[in-house]
Parts: structure tokens; C-alpha cells; sequence
């Protein structure tokens, strides 16, 4: 269903009064700022004899509606649609960025289906053929297929690979290609509403879409970095296919799941940000640098559970001539931050050190015995 609004302007600025909690800021030139939902949205106003004047059609964009003026522009119909409404366009838009890989595996591999062949999802990232999906997807695989939303085939090559954030690119040799639309880290939000678009199960189910929210946030769970939770179904071929808003922009690459007797809905997506900062070293790089201190770590009892604790991360083991034996750590030290971000767990470690490249100068807050101490010291490249 959808709700039709029609409003009367004489000019090209007009005063809004509906659907929408709106704040206004106003500034010595009379200018208004206009927060939806508490974010500033990039809209026109200004405040004239105390009454608010906005541009409609910006105002309209920055809440999902549509502003549709008349030819003789003396009528606005504003359409707000509904959850209704939004998926099946959602679906529509993202589809088409979608796609199946197919390749043959040996047969050790993890990722088998059948006689041989394993399949996943991709999604298209460069409209010259690059193609985002999850490293465990391919790394096994040869004779790589990806079949596009309209059915058609391209064997593909594996360009960057990364197994630590289970994320890789394949390419294949098509101009043209539409592309998807990333979202912001920021507007990843537990309850929003997500769809997750792939190849569950068998090929014949291509751009398979299915509907639930975000759970949670910064899972850890089997994995070096923080993932997103949702309950909406991801099966065995959704991996490296996208998660996306209901605007249509992709927030994560789905990766993985819990399955078993009395378990559903624990799916699990690699975030927008580190897909982010993992393109940008591949396109970069051509792979991810990662710094390297040299120690091995082992989380308290507490973190191990997924319980709330500060008693940071005992080293137990520092690799001989390691950035960590050069400043001096020792066995037993506990590393409480590093550059005043707090670390409790691995992954929390791991989520600091993509903030730097090798060579980078860190501060370490350390307990030694009964004192804490800080540790400068010089990362190199793992």
C-alpha cells in the first residue's frame, strides 16, 4: 500500500508539517538545519517570519518518499512507501549485482556439494567485470564459473584473496556490469530490516532473497573480526553473497552460519568496514598488510564465554627477534590497550591493528607483575 499526500506551493520552497520527526537549527543568515531521525540530511531550508520553508523533493529523498510535482507545478504528491512497497524494489535493484559461482574442487575440500562441484554468490563491486565473494567460495575452486542475474555464463580468475577475513575478488572479461551500492558502517543498527540475496542449497535457486533483521553487532564468533548477526536465512551457498538495507545499499558479505538440532536464525555477515578496509588494500596493495608485533595471546576465561570483561590479553608466547622481543615484552605481561583503545579479546586486537601498516609506531598499556607501563614499539609487516 501507499499513502499519497498532496500539497499545495506557489514557489520552489514549500512548508512541511507531516510524517517525519524533523529538528531545526537556526543560523544567523536564517539558514535551518534539518535532522532526520537525529542525522543531518542534506536538504534546503530556511526560517522565514518564524515558519520553516524546505525544498520538498530534498526532504522527500532524505526519508525514502517520492515528490512528485505536476506539469504546471501548482500540486506535489508525496508517496511514502511501505516495508510493502520498499522489498520487492529492493530486490529488484540489487538483483541484477548479483551473482552464482560455480567451480570444480578437490575433493578434500570443505565446500563440496556434489561430484566434484561447489557453488556460492557473489556480488559486483567494478562494472569491468570485479566481482566480491567470500575466499572459502573459491579458494579451492578451478574452473571458475559466474553465471549472471539474466542467466549468462563467464569463466572468471581468482585476483585477490584474503583468508583471514574470508573475503576475495574474481574477475571475468563483461563491460558494462551494474554494480551495487555499499552503506555506511554507521547505519548498521541492531533491528533494522535486511535481505540477504544468494544461492542457497542449488544452482537452480539463483538470487534467492530472504527477509530478517540485524541481531546483533560485533559478534566474534569464528572469526578474527567482528561480524554482523541476523536472523534472516542464510544457507549452504549464500556464502559471499550480500546483505543489504532497505535502500538497497550492501552492509555485508554473508559468511556463515550455526546450524543444528534446535538452532535457526544465527546467520552471520563480515561488516561493511572491513569489506572496506580489505578493498582498499587489495586495490592498493594487492593484498592486506597486516603489521606484525610477534606475540601470541590467550583471552581471560570471561572473554572465552562472551562476558563483559577489562582484564585485557596475557601474552604467552613472543617470536625471537618479533617487533614484541625487540621492545622487550615479555611471557605473562597483559596487554591492556594499544594507543589507548581497550583490548580484551582477539578479535578486539585485531579490529585495532587495521587502523595500521607496517612500520607503524604503537603504544602499548601493559600490566607487568602489579604496575602497568607503556611499551613504544615498531610494528612489521606480517
Amino acid at each position: 500500500m501507499k499513502k499519497n499526500f498532496k500539497v499545495r506551493v506557489c514557489s520552489i520552497f514549500i512548508l512541511v508539517f507531516f510524517v517525519v520527526s524533523l529538528n531545526f537549527s537556526v543560523s544567523a543568515q536564517n539558514k535551518v538545519k534539518i535532522l532526520v531521525n537525529g542525522k543531518e540530511a542534506a536538504v534546503e531550508a530556511t526560517k522565514i517570519n518564524n515558519k520553516v520553508f524546505v525544498d520538498v523533493s530534498a526532504l522527500s529523498s532524505a526519508i525514502g518518499a517520492k515528490a512528485s510535482p505536476t506539469s504546471n507545478g501548482d500540486t506535489v504528491s508525496i508517496t511514502v512507501p511501505k516495508n510493502d512497497d520498499v522489498i520487492p524494489e529492493v530486490i529488484k535493484s540489487v538483483s541484477p549485482c548479483v551473482v552464482g559461482i560455480m567451480g570444480i574442487v578437490n575433493e578434500d575440500s570443505e565446500n563440496k556439494y556434489s561430484e566434484g562441484l561447489a557453488h556460492g554468490t557473489g556480488v559486483i563491486i567494478k562494472s569491468g567485470g570485479d566481482i566480491l565473494t567470500n575466499a572459502h567460495v573459491v579458494k579451492d575452486m578451478e574452473k571458475i564459473v559466474v553465471v549472471l542475474a539474466d542467466g549468462t555464463g563467464y569463466e572468471a580468475r581468482l585476483k585477490y584473496i584474503d583468508d583471514d577475513t574470508d573475503l576475495a575478488v574474481i574477475k571475468i572479461d563483461k563491460l558494462g556490469l551494474g554494480t551495487a551500492k555499499f552503506g555506511k558502517q554507521e547505519e548498521i543498527v541492531t533491528g533494522k530490516t535486511v535481505i540477504a540475496i544468494g544461492t542457497p542449497v542449488s544452482f537452480s535457486l539463483r538470487n534467492s532473497a530472504s527477509i530478517g533483521i540485524i541481531s546483533g553487532l560485533n559478534r566474534g564468533v569464528g572469526s578474527a573480526y567482528k561480524l554482523i548477526q541476523t536472523d534472516a536465512a542464510i544457507n549452504p551457498g549464500n556464502s559471499g553473497g550480500p546483505l543489504v538495507n532497505l535502500k538497497g545499499e550492501v552492509i555485508g558479505i554473508n559468511s556463515s552460519k550455526f546450524s543444528g538440532t534446535g538452532l535457526e536464525g544465527l546467520g552471520f555477515s563480515i561488516p561493511i568496514d572491513t569489506v572496506n578496509h580489505v578493498l582498499e588494500h587489495f586495490y592498493k596493495y594487492g593484498k592486506v598488510k597486516r603489521p606484525y608485533l610477534g606475540a601470541g595471546f590467550e583471552e581471560d576465561w570471561a572473554a572465552r564465554y562472551g562476558l563483559p570483561t577489562n582484564s585485557g590479553l596475557k601474552i604467552t608466547e613472543i617470536d625471537e627477534e618479533s617487533p614484541a622481543d625487540i621492545c622487550k615484552l615479555r611471557e605473562n605481561d597483559i596487554v591492556l590497550s594499544v594507543n589507548g583503545s581497550t583490548v580484551n579479546t582477539l578479535v578486539d586486537f585485531n579490529e585495532e591493528m587495521k587502523k595500521y601498516l607496517p612500520q607503524s609506531k604503537v603504544t602499548l598499556k601493559i600490566k607487568r607483575g602489579t604496575s602497568n607501563q607503556n611499551i613504544n614499539v615498531v610494528l612489521g609487516e606480517n
